[in-house]
């Protein structure tokens, strides 16, 4: 369990998250955005419409249609969630058979530092080239990254993955924006919601089918089964993705690729992605591969941030059309469910990562006891997502449903924050579904709110914004999460071990084995092992007070989301 006590990306908890976060948000003041239309404006607590989108004119396509791309989506999102957990079985054997241990973190870490990079880019770069030329660019990066991983060389293996990222990212993004392009606004939460299970599948099934593969066929076969299934995502889509004139799916239209490649930001696209792989690297490495004291911890966070800041500049200021439309954060709704997703985020993708710790360190629980005490957290979020979806679609209603399912989640996390040793064996399989119920019913609800405050032409570029703070706050999430955690187990460990043992070597000694391995309580000499299982339960208890605090701001931020109107049809009428 040693890699427990240094979360990096490899440990990221998108590669156990709930499902893929809703990101259509825009802009709702209409004199932010230059629209006289009412339409988006908050809805009359008693004009809500009771119609449902039953009919084939209610979609962008024929249903049929609809279903198979829909369906594609599905499989777009489990195999990008699958590829974030799938090498965690692969890694010790790939890394072996290469001779390449030292490198081993990099084969995973490439593949979710593209993702979290590039995946802001795909809303506006679709607005221009449209969703389906996208959608197909991404399954190929996808299926091409991953038959490169099938080499015998690590340096080909890192760059497959970096590439199978992009398109990995791109496929979830885009997946979102194209759901919202085809299914009408009061059954988009249900679609939503069917998607966040496939996700959730596709994070949770990864490990045992990358083990499975490997064990019959080899590693290497682990990647090259995902190509064909790419192949047969893009196919469908180029197929049956037939937007109607006048989509915003559609993209540029009646304009050659110069000019398209004209409008492209790649000022900006640049200096977000640079520093989004800069802030992913500092929170991924530092305290383990980095140290938080360092020079180049410190070099790295100044040079990121002082990107970043140049992206927000250029964007503001400089770009005729800007990659992110950061203007639309001055509006209500954008910016309270952007903050409540990244402050969810946090949360909860740290106690997704630290109950297990606590289960292994205080409680000397194995892998597969921690694996099966999970469980109950995918029934939980499937639940949570599904029935928020069924909820709005048929109510049109979800800001009473954002407060009771935030009152979920903070009775979820502050339970998790009272574990004890002695908890019930009833708790222990219970402890993670109120939160993960509350989580993903709030990634739904947000979606929503955010696709019914703008008009279409803003979805996708502002999906990217949401994709953005989910995917920097489940990493600084862990990250900060793990700072507190190393700092109060040291401090506490290093005061209990030398008050029991007198012999300073050992007691270094001591104090530096518990540091690095979370199943050292166990094995370590009678004399010291409650004061282990006792330090860890402190640092865990400060990791879960994190969680409670940022899930507790989460909270309060989504009480200023307002409620809009749920739309039957796919033109808002």
């Amino acid at each position: 369990m040693t890699g427990h006590l240094h979360p990096n990306t490899l440990n990221d908890a998108s590669t156990g998250t709930p499902g893929v976060v809703a990101g259509e948000l825009a802009a709702e003041e209409q004199s932010l955005i230059g629209h006289e239309s009412s339409s988006y404006g908050a809805t009359n607590p008693d004009d809500v419409s009771g119609a449902d989108a039953d009919d084939d004119k209610d979609f962008a396509m024929p249903k049929s249609q609809v279903y198979i791309v829909v369906s594609s989506l599905f499989m777009a999102a489990y195999l990008a969630a699958l590829d974030t957990t799938v090498v965690t079985t692969l890694l010790t054997e790939i890394a072996s058979d290469l001779n390449a241990i030292s490198s081993i973190s990099w084969i995973a870490t490439a593949y979710l530092l593209s993702c979290s990079a590039f995946q802001p880019l795909f809303g506006k770069l679709s607005d221009i080239f449209g969703r389906k030329a996208l959608l197909l660019l991404c399954s190929f990066s996808f299926a091409i990254g991953c038959f490169i991983c099938s080499t015998d060389s690590l340096i080909m293996i890192i760059v497959g993955r970096f590439i199978t990222g992009i398109g990995g990212g791109g496929l979830t993004s885009l997946g979102t924006i194209t759901m919202s392009d085809i299914v009408p606004l009061r059954s988009r939460g249900l679609y939503q919601g069917l998607a966040n299970v496939c996700f959730g599948l596709g994070a949770a099934s990864g490990g045992v089918l990358g083990g499975f593969v490997a064990d019959k066929f080899g590693w290497k076969n682990v990647f090259l089964l995902q190509v064909p299934l790419a192949v047969i995502v893009g196919v469908a889509i180029y197929l049956n993705l037939n937007l109607p004139e006048g989509s915003p799916g559609l993209g540029a239209q009646g304009v050659d690729i110069k000019s398209k490649l004209k409008r492209v930001d790649f000022l900006g696209s640049s200096l977000l992605v640079s520093s989004l792989m800069g802030i992913m690297a500092a929170a991924s490495f530092g305290g383990n591969e980095i140290a938080y004291s360092s020079a180049t911890f410190v070099i790295l966070c100044a040079v990121s941030f002082a990107l970043l800041g140049g992206f927000v500049y250029v964007e503001l200021y400089v770009s005729p059309e800007p990659v992110l439309p950061l203007e639309l954060m001055a509006d209500r709704t954008v910016l309270s469910s952007s903050l409540t997703n990244w402050f969810y985020t946090m949360g909860v993708f740290t106690y997704l990562f630290y109950i297990p710790i606590y289960y292994t360190s205080v409680m000397g629980f194995t892998a597969t006891q921690n694996g099966l005490r999970l469980i109950p957290n995918f029934f939980g979020v499937s639940f949570g997502s599904v029935g928020a979806g069924i909820y709005m679609k048929t109510t049109g209603r979800y800001y009473k449903l954002a407060v009771l399912s935030g009152f979920v989640s903070l009775y979820g996390v502050f339970r998790i924050y009272t574990i004890t040793p002695s908890i019930s064996l009833l708790d222990q399989f219970t402890m993670t579904i109120p939160p993960g119920l509350g989580y993903s019913s709030i990634l739904t609800i947000t979606l929503l709110s955010l696709i019914a405050a703008v008009p279409a032409k803003y979805q996708a570029s502002t999906t990217s914004i949401q994709y953005t703070f989910r995917a920097t706050g489940s990493t600084l999430g862990v990250s900060i999460a793990s700072a507190i955690f190393q700092s109060i187990l040291k401090s506490t460990l290093t005061s209990r071990i030398y008050q029991i043992v007198s012999d300073p070597n050992e007691a270094k000694e001591i104090i530096s084995k518990a540091l690095e391995n979370a199943q050292y309580s166990h094995v370590a000499p009678k004399l010291v092992q409650q004061a282990i299982r006792d330090s860890y339960n402190d640092g865990c208890k400060g990791a879960f007070a994190f969680t409670a605090a940022t899930v507790t701001i989460g909270f309060l931020c989504s009480l200023f989301m307002r409620e809009h109107v749920l739309h039957t049809s796919i033109n808002r009428d």
